[in-house]
């Protein structure tokens, strides 16, 4: 029989939400965000969208109608654009509506911790590490990316998968609800789709065991229901661009950026190459966009890297490594910030072996996260914005091993224990 869901302990997510929203609003003041332009493939997208109603023009000048970013966020943002134009008042409304988004996602944390049957100290800490951890600054709070919409539904959708494998019975109308929501959260982040994979399979270890007839329709109520919210994306890209694109349509160009002579592991010591070759930044390029279209263009760049790959088999591996480094222990912005952030993801480990000693299906879940999210991250050049919507699962589980090592270690216990002794 499937637990009732956990109350809401309100109190802590409330100062959690405060707290949260109070840093990241003193993050945008103190960097002076609604002042930084930086014009990105995303926010031109949404630029064209608040002009015109099209999903056009991401690059450096305009190139026609893209499919290089997924439909719905600049959707979003091109409304908040036709309201507010594209000056400072529309960087503070959005640099406000994304710190209210990543402040809600650690205030969800207590709530989440008392839901898997851990203590409310563990979910006070997760969502104060939360407020206070901010892995990618732009991302977290300026909103010219999704993935600070994506992480916050990303636990949402965590829950539903927990409270599903706890369930009795398998609903349809379950289904249909999950359906729609996986449905328009792959719009806003295609790659969550691994996520769903690694949920199927875990959800198969138990209900094609005890109704596996049961199961295979369920998840055929939810796959309908995702593919009809989706299809109107692929339908759109065939008819404009030629070619069903259900995702995103960069592929060839972040591929031509991770593969060439010189490559580096992340971004930033690839950016000289970027600068010369992206069309983002270099009109040129926009222009063979414009006059190749887009889906020529991304296939033009993506056989060079391909060749450079098979020519280049020992490096590609070598950089494959280093970007799967980089994603789990992340360089820091000086010495003493890279070992934070690289003690950070040890102790998420050990935290992850607590929480299967104590919530299997939890532990489970975060792992199926892990493996299953991060691999096409390991072939692309790293960025600090991909890790981010999993943030999340590493702050709780290191919640869990910091609330272990204080009852483990506090001096409180220890003078306890001599005491008695």
């Amino acid at each position: 029989m499937a637990k009732a869901l956990a109350p809401l302990p309100w109190r802590t997510c409330i100062l959690v939400f405060a707290v949260a929203l109070i840093f990241r609003l003193g993050l945008v003041a103190g960097f002076d965000l609604i002042h930084d332009f930086p014009r990105k493939e995303m926010v031109k997208t949404a630029m064209a969208f608040a002009a015109r109603g099209e999903l056009a023009d991401p690059y450096a000048v305009p190139s026609g109608p893209t499919a290089v970013v997924p439909p719905i966020y600049p959707i979003y943002l091109g409304l908040i654009f036709r309201a507010f134009g594209t000056g400072a008042e529309a960087e503070i409304v959005k640099c406000v509506l994304t710190s209210l988004v990543s402040a809600l996602r650690c205030a969800l944390l207590p709530w989440l911790a008392i839901a898997l049957g851990l203590s409310l100290r563990t979910g006070a800490i997760a969502g104060l590490l939360s407020a206070f951890y901010v892995g990618a600054l732009a991302t977290d709070v300026k909103g010219d990316w999704a993935e600070a919409y994506a992480a916050t539904a990303l636990v949402l959708l965590f829950l539903a998968a927990y409270r599903l494998a706890g369930a009795p019975r398998l609903d349809f109308g379950r289904a249909a609800l999950l359906g729609l929501w996986w449905g328009l959260t792959l719009l806003l982040s295609p790659n969550f789709l691994t996520i769903l994979g690694g949920f199927v399979l875990l959800g198969a270890l138990r209900f094609l065991r005890e109704a596996p007839v049961r199961y295979l329709q369920f998840l055929a109520v939810l796959g309908l229901v995702m593919a009809a919210v989706i299809a109107p994306w692929p339908l759109r890209n065939q008819r404009v661009l030629g070619k069903p694109i259900w995702a995103k349509g960069n592929f060839g160009i972040m591929l031509a950026d991770s593969y060439h002579d010189g490559a580096g592991w992340g971004v930033q010591n690839n950016d000289d190459y970027i600068q010369a070759t992206s069309p983002t930044r270099q009109a040129s390029e926009a222009l063979k966009v414009r006059a190749m279209g887009e889906v020529a263009y991304d296939d033009a760049r993506k056989a060079p890297a391909v060749e450079w790959m098979r020519a280049h088999p020992g490096e590609v591996v070598r950089l494959m490594a280093l970007h799967a480094r980089a994603f789990w222990f992340p360089p820091g912005l000086n010495l003493a910030h890279t070992a934070v952030e690289w003690g950070f993801t040890i102790v998420a480990v050990c935290g992850l072996y607590l929480l299967y000693r104590r919530n299997r299906v939890s532990a489970l879940l975060i792992l199926s996260i892990w493996l299953f999210y991060p691999p096409v991250y390991y072939v692309m050049v790293w960025s600090s914005r991909y890790r981010y919507p999993i943030n999340w699962t590493l702050l709780l589980t290191a919640a869990l091993a910091l609330d272990f090592a204080w009852d483990r270690f506090s001096p409180g216990r220890s003078l306890g224990a001599r005491g008695v002794l």
